[in-house]
């Protein structure tokens, strides 16, 4: 990842929070096109409340992230999408 993905990706995340802490966590268009994992992931991400949200460390040891899979898993998916 480059710096300005990095730097973007920072920028969006700062975003989310002050959202989050100010309006509450968005809702989900499609839920149920989720993950159960992945709902729980987010709902970590996403309390309001900064002393019920999860901390970096803890949502890096959160099972969505620990099971995923290396990024070079997603080249054939890219190469067939782009055919």
């Amino acid at each position: 990842m480059g710096k300005k993905q990095v730097r973007d990706s920072c920028f969006i995340f700062v975003q989310v929070q002050l959202l989050t802490a100010t309006k509450g966590a968005p809702e989900l268009r499609r839920p149920k096109f989720l993950s159960p994992l992945l709902r729980d992931f987010l709902s970590c991400c996403l309390q309001r409340d900064e002393a019920r949200r999860c901390s970096a460390k803890e949502l890096l040891q959160h099972p969505f992230v620990t099971s995923a899979k290396p990024v070079s898993s997603l080249v054939p998916l890219i190469i067939s999408v782009n055919k």
